[in-house]
């Protein structure tokens, strides 16, 4: 587990958070999760990214989380054999559905164009990657959430942000394809931001209250 931690640099940000106090590291990965999630809106707002753009950073989005619950279904204190099956069956179904998605946003990003603002969504992903490093080294590892986390607590947030990605790409589809106004893009694309942004902070003040 050691190496793992190095691997990912989880070490430097856990005894980064052990001089806080935890209420400081949950204000700092809400504080990450605010900026990460909602910073689309603003290149978005000018312009500058559409809705497609948009669902191909969901499905980077959706694959930090996919990567993240394997980490904590591997690293469990308590590992039984429901824990290793459901490694395995989220790994495949929700692996495989991710990458699903993100072939159809790979083939919609191509029909409707590359946005011109594609450079202001890379502050965007390392903040939504720094906030996923600081939940795990904070929170699961530092704080004991892997001691007293069950399977079903560390599944459950995968199919939770995977459906509104999922829903976002069919209706993507149906307004590029479509050739509905951009009005109807930029809508589509703001409730995807807002919902996703919703899911995450659910998800980490759920986690806050489990370590508790």
């Amino acid at each position: 587990m050691d190496q793992l931690l190095r691997a990912l640099g989880l070490n430097l940000l856990g005894s980064l958070a052990a001089r806080m106090p935890a209420r400081v590291g949950t204000v700092v990965q809400l504080l990450l999760i605010l900026v990460g999630s909602l910073l689309p809106l603003w290149p978005l707002w000018r312009g500058w990214i559409g809705l497609q753009d948009l669902l191909a950073y969901s499905t980077l989005w959706l694959a930090m989380s996919v990567a993240g619950s394997l980490i904590r279904l591997r690293t469990l204190a308590k590992q039984t054999d429901m824990s290793r099956f459901f490694t395995l069956h989220y790994a495949i179904m929700i692996g495989v559905l991710s990458l699903v998605c993100g072939v159809w946003s790979v083939i919609l990003l191509f029909m409707a164009g590359v946005g011109g603002g594609w450079l202001a969504l890379i502050p965007t992903a390392l903040a939504l990657l720094l906030a996923n490093a600081w939940s795990l080294a904070d929170g699961w590892f530092l704080r004991g959430g892997r001691e007293v986390a069950r399977v079903w607590q560390v599944v459950l947030p995968g199919y939770l942000r995977f459906v509104p990605v999922l829903l976002a790409t069919v209706a993507g589809a149906v307004l590029i394809i479509g050739e509905y106004p951009l009005e109807y893009r930029f809508v589509a694309a703001a409730a995807l931001v807002v919902v996703l942004t919703a899911i995450d902070l659910t998800l980490a003040l759920a986690s806050v209250r489990l370590t508790r």
